[in-house]
């Protein structure tokens, strides 16, 4: 079976990479930075040295490796 565009998810693509998640949150701009971890199709999971952050996906702004 071929992998298409839609099957890539940014755990496999960014594995092992730290990052920088950009998201908004009650009319406030927050920052994460650490790992993926895994994601399923609502949710990105990140965990940093502050800890572990679960992130909807329709609130992502951006993310920068």
């Amino acid at each position: 079976m071929m992998e298409t565009e839609s099957d890539k998810k940014l755990a496999s693509f960014l594995k092992d990479e730290e990052v920088k998640v950009v998201w908004k949150e009650d009319d406030k701009t927050k920052v994460g930075r650490g790992k993926i971890m895994n994601e399923d199709d609502n949710f990105i999971y990140l965990t940093g040295d502050r800890g572990n952050v679960i992130v909807s996906k329709t609130d992502v702004i951006a993310i920068k490796q």
